[in-house]
């Protein structure tokens, strides 16, 4: 059977940073260091970690800044929002359910939700839980919602007359409003609201004190504020975010210290049984045969057919987040950020690495932000001497391959400096000579500096490389109809 993989459900446990090996008793200085480098070397307000191993939580960590304006630091009881980390919370309290016999994974959904339209094809619960029942993602502007939904059955009238995208169970695309449904099961099922029933049946067993929806209009003490970069890769504010739209699916607040206490009750048997664990954990069919890496609610690290970590990452507005689990040596790790960018790498694995193997593990640099720096204070020469000098004496310290490289060009053009940006693109092709992505990045540029001809050249040059490339492909179309 073949096997669909994505970048986020396919996490093994692999090094590409220095490593040194140090005596056990140094591992929480390891830790403790790692934090401090980690806001160092990628730039960011704060970061929240933790450890778990045999049921104890092996450390906490915190380091940087809760709130720019006010200076505020951050603490172990600080509020971050948790995104996509709370599929996992939303996927057990529905299999609680079904250990009890309330529901049926496999039957359809309006077997529980008779108000709900009635679709092409019919889809289970099983099927919202593991992103192959045909809900659609966000439109524009929902991701960043702002209006304010006052239940969860309010949240899925966004989409509850929209047509299914595809027929259920042939096709996995993830989707958060597709956990808003199941929040909905829930509530009807339990006879409890969304957030009354997790506080019950969660995180009251758990031990998780802090963790609570995150409602927007109120006042919450130890709220972290979330950001964002810009184009001169300098901190700003994220756009304001109302997640009433999505709270089943990435709505909660919570620390590392709950996120790790719920890993550990998970574990342990406490929220499920074993075996109802044991179907978490199990790669999704298609129709057609083809596994995917995820199961019901976790995404699902393989490793020649066997697993080997489950995990959930969590991109929201203004946050970054992962929850990282080894079930079969009971480990867990996790890291909270609160800051939306790229490149901020997996501070959970480089975290379990650490507790692992004793070793030090040192963050990468980010390239882009400091060619960025540079450009701003010295110019496009002194950036692209700067690029030389990190790939020929530095490379051990950055995380370096094209995209990166390509990210500050983007940056460039982002700032309306297309001459910049394409000084700086010739020079890169000279170390990617065989790169579609430089190629198509070269000739976007040259189109944003107005320079028709030579864009198209290079969309074709690139079209040579990759002669399916949507994107190309338009621009060659667009720009031959001239």
């Amino acid at each position: 059977m073949n096997k669909i993989k994505f970048v986020f459900t396919s996490i093994l446990i692999t090094l590409n940073m220095n490593q040194i090996t140090f005596p056990q008793e140094n591992k929480n200085k390891l830790f403790d260091d790692y934090l401090s480098k980690y806001i160092e070397n990628k730039k960011v307000p704060s970061i929240s970690a933790g450890v778990l191993k045999d049921g104890k939580i092996q450390w906490l960590g915190v380091k940087g800044i809760a709130d720019i304006e006010d200076n505020d630091p951050v603490n172990i009881h600080s509020l971050f929002r948790i995104a996509s980390i709370t599929k996992p919370i939303t996927a057990v309290a529905v299999l609680q359910l079904w250990e009890k016999g309330l529901i049926d994974l496999d039957k359809d959904v309006r077997v529980y939700l008779p108000d709900f339209p009635e679709k092409k094809w019919k889809f289970t619960t099983r099927q919202l839980l593991n992103h192959t029942a045909g809900i659609r993602s966000y439109k524009d502007g929902e991701f960043h919602n702002k209006k304010y939904y006052s239940s969860v059955a309010e949240a899925v009238k966004v989409f509850e007359y929209d047509s299914l995208i595809y027929e259920p169970g042939t096709k996995y695309e993830y989707t958060s409003l597709g956990y808003s449904l199941l929040g909905l099961i829930i509530e009807k099922i339990s006879k409890l609201s969304y957030e009354k029933y997790l506080i019950k049946n969660i995180f009251e067993p758990s031990g998780m004190k802090y963790t609570m929806l995150d409602k927007q209009q109120e006042i919450v003490p130890n709220r972290v504020k979330g950001y964002e970069k810009n184009f001169e890769r300098e901190i700003k504010n994220a756009p304001l975010a109302d997640l009433s739209i999505k709270s089943a699916g990435g709505g909660l607040l919570s620390t590392a210290e709950d996120i790790l206490l719920f890993a550990k009750s998970l574990l342990e048997g406490k929220l499920i049984k074993h075996s109802t664990f044991n179907s978490i954990i199990k790669q999704t069919k298609l129709k057609n045969g083809n596994l995917v890496d995820y199961g019901l609610g976790f995404a699902l690290g393989m490793e020649k057919d066997s697993l080997k970590t489950i995990s959930h990452t969590g991109g929201g507005t203004g946050f970054t987040t992962m929850l990282l689990i080894e079930p079969e040596n009971k480990l867990a790790a996790v890291h909270l950020l609160n800051i939306s960018d790229r490149n901020l790498g997996l501070p959970s694995i480089d975290l379990m690495q650490i507790e692992t193997n004793n070793i030090e593990v040192i963050p990468l640099k980010t390239l882009s932000d400091d060619l960025m720096t540079t450009y701003l204070n010295q110019g496009i020469d002194s950036s692209i001497t700067k690029l030389y000098h990190i790939y020929d004496n530095e490379a051990n310290q950055y995380h370096l391959n094209e995209n990166e490289a390509i990210y500050f060009a983007k940056d460039l053009l982002g700032l309306n400096k297309p001459a910049a940006a394409i000084f700086y693109l010739r020079e890169l092709i000279k170390k990617y000579p065989k790169s579609f992505n430089v190629m198509v990045a070269l000739a976007d540029a040259y189109y944003k500096d107005n320079n028709n001809g030579l864009a198209l050249r290079h969309y074709r040059l690139a079209a040579q490389m990759n002669p399916k490339d949507i994107h190309v492909n338009y621009m060659i179309r667009k720009m031959s109809n001239k």
